[in-house]
């Protein structure tokens, strides 16, 4: 069945399943929540597309507000060069295949920036600096407690004035991401993870060298974006899940579960003794249950109808514990995942469902892009 044939149909409870669905309203108070946010920060707001992948939800976001778009690998900046002429790729670029790349991608995007955080790294963006024929616009990764890219801050200058001398870099700025939040046990450490990755970035651009632009302060984390703390001298913000919102985001204590947007459509195709199994599995939901390797949350995703956790996956099954019996073969749940931006990853196609009839679809177009 076609995305336009699901569309003929036109509700969501004709679907086959599963499916992957998108609340279309939640999804509008999601993105607009954010814009707003961003007006009332001052800052711009450069949402992560990985979350999502879809040019068409880029689109909302940049209607709502977003200044440009992030991604993580050139596969999606290449998908969204489509759609928005301001990108920035906040991942490391070290081979001559990914410099080959950015040049291309310097040549046709209006604006297009990427992370540096090793100064063997210099040499790579030069050579797609030359490919382009311009100057390549670059932002100094920081470590703000994650413990994976990124130079200390008190290190972002050397780096900086090392790209510098080359005659091709641009460093226009700093950025980090404020991936410890997700390790938080409480709203209290996710509010500590949001200060540690403000003070990192204003740390490391008090060592950046002198300009006549003042720079860029990046960070970026839908946990941190979503609590109260002080971003004053930052310039931007970078949240991608917070379009779609997940079970991790509630687990945090910065979502409800009401505010999620993403969620799988599945049918119980056998219950025996308790358990009830689904026609979803791991290919669907995958494996996370927590952000970054953290392993913090119980089961894989959590029925809305019932409140029932599917406890455990096999490829193609997912198994739910129901102790009382409360669902039978033929039954659809309607479950919220532990990471919205995998499952995404996984599936071809979302379904936009507003007041239970399909209104949309959303192409995942940098789908499997990892490249």
């Amino acid at each position: 069945m076609t995305p336009d044939d699901v569309l003929a149909y036109r509700l969501a409870s004709q679907l086959d399943t599963p499916a992957v669905v998108v609340d279309l309203d939640r999804l509008d108070r999601n993105v607009a929540a954010m814009g707003r946010a961003a007006r009332d920060w001052n800052v711009s707001l450069r949402p992560h597309i990985k979350t999502h992948k879809s040019r068409a939800i880029a689109m909302l976001q940049l209607a709502g507000g977003a200044s440009g778009l992030s991604t993580a690998k050139l596969d999606e900046a290449e998908a969204m060069a489509t759609v928005c002429g301001d990108l920035f790729v906040a991942y490391p670029i070290v081979t001559a295949a990914k410099a080959q790349r950015v040049g291309d991608l310097a040549s046709t995007v209006q604006n297009f920036l990427v992370g540096l955080d090793h100064e063997s790294a210099v040499d790579v963006l030069v050579a797609a600096a030359r490919r382009a024929d311009q100057p390549q616009r670059v932002l100094v990764e920081v470590d703000s407690g994650l413990g994976r890219c990124g130079v200390d801050p008190s290190a972002a200058g050397e780096l900086a004035r090392r790209a510098g001398r080359s005659g091709w870099l641009e460093v226009v700025g700093v950025f980090t991401h404020a991936g410890h939040a997700y390790r938080a046990t409480g709203i209290d450490e996710v509010r500590a993870a949001a200060r540690s990755e403000v003070e990192a970035v204003l740390r490391a651009a008090q060592t950046l060298p002198s300009s006549d632009v003042a720079p860029i302060i990046s960070v970026g984390s839908t946990p941190t974006t979503r609590v109260d703390v002080d971003r004053t001298g930052v310039t931007e913000v970078r949240p991608g899940n917070y379009v779609f919102l997940d079970r991790t985001q509630v687990h945090l204590g910065v979502a409800t579960i009401e505010e999620c947007s993403l969620s799988v459509i599945a049918t119980v195709v056998s219950a025996h003794q308790g358990r009830a199994v689904i026609d979803a599995g791991s290919k669907v939901f995958g494996l996370d249950r927590g952000g970054h390797g953290t392993a913090s949350i119980e089961g894989f995703g959590v029925d809305t109808v019932t409140g029932l956790t599917v406890s455990w996956l096999s490829e193609e099954h997912g198994v739910i514990t129901d102790p009382d019996g409360r669902l039978r073969v033929g039954d659809r749940v309607d479950v919220v995942p532990n990471h919205a931006c995998v499952v995404t990853n996984l599936t071809a196609v979302l379904y936009g469902v507003r007041g239970g009839a399909i209104e949309t679809t959303f192409t995942i177009d940098a789908r499997g892009g990892g490249r």
